[in-house]
């Protein structure tokens, strides 16, 4: 949706990550740019490494080896054998606080407002004072339609709208990066919409996006280009309509048949 907009220069470069849990090699070698203003969808079978990829870009998992570069500095490195990266906590740390991540399952702190939800990123990460964090929770808040909802506690929403607290908690953080991890697969198929229809409204205003999903409807019409993961390695990467609609492999297309069968593949999109 952005790519002509994107710079030259990638926002994050990864090369050669790996990640191996004992014997077994959930990542085996991912290449993989994004440029800014990019939306990256990551498709694949359970299984095939998306989560942890994505995971990795952030250091919520630690890869056991590879490179990763962001804005043309290197953030994370590691050879084969090392026993571990020269990153230090803070560094760690302040990369986390320009990557926002949004989860399967909302993460929201149930005892906090929603509100105070929103806030509490650049309160306790960047000691941000009161009034302007509250300025702009509540123009956050608006801007995923839930700015009646603000003194609301978690218990008291549906499923669909925790999951547009966590994507106003993130983007609080004003983030240079959005990380989505299959936010609608908790969802209740009549919520789906709603949560989408926000994050179709981020990648129209040139939010770089890097999003796990298996709404391959949402990949073809809004990504500019979609990455196939199977078993820990790109097996494809390319625009929408070269990967979902006339698949290279006979492995991808037997997964894109599955959802031509079931119907979940080229329902229109909330605009």
């Amino acid at each position: 949706m952005n790519a002509g907009n994107a710079s030259e220069t990638p926002l994050i470069e990864i090369a050669g990550l790996r990640k191996s849990y004992g014997p077994v090699d959930v990542l085996q070698g991912i290449d993989l740019t994004v440029r800014r203003g990019e939306v990256v969808a990551l498709v694949g079978s359970s299984g095939s490494g998306k989560t942890t990829l994505l995971r990795c870009v952030n250091l919520l998992e630690t890869p056991s080896s590879g490179r990763i570069v962001v804005e043309g500095q290197p953030f994370f490195e590691i050879a084969d054998g090392e026993d571990k990266a020269r990153l230090s906590r803070k560094a760690i740390g302040a990369m986390r606080s320009r990557i926002g991540m949004v989860f399967q399952h909302f993460n929201l702190f149930p005892h906090m407002s929603v509100l105070a939800n929103v806030m509490e990123g650049p309160r306790t990460v960047l000691g941000e004072a009161d009034a302007p964090n509250r300025a702009r929770a509540m123009d956050l808040l608006a801007k995923v339609g839930l700015a009646d909802y603000a003194d609301r506690f978690p218990d008291r929403l549906s499923g669909g709208q925790k999951q547009r607290v966590s994507i106003a908690r993130a983007l609080n953080m004003r983030p240079m990066m959005m990380l989505f991890d299959e936010p609608t697969s908790a969802l209740d198929p009549e919520l789906v919409g709603e949560v989408l229809k926000t994050m179709i409204g981020l990648a129209r205003e040139g939010m770089t996006m890097l999003v796990v999903t298996h709404e391959l409807g949402f990949a073809l019409e809004v990504a500019d280009r979609v990455v196939f993961l199977d078993c820990g390695a790109i097996a494809a990467d390319g625009p929408p309509t070269e990967v979902l609609i006339y698949p290279p492999t006979e492995r991808i297309r037997a997964f894109v048949n599955r959802f031509h069968e079931t119907a979940a593949f080229m329902k229109p999109l909330m605009r």
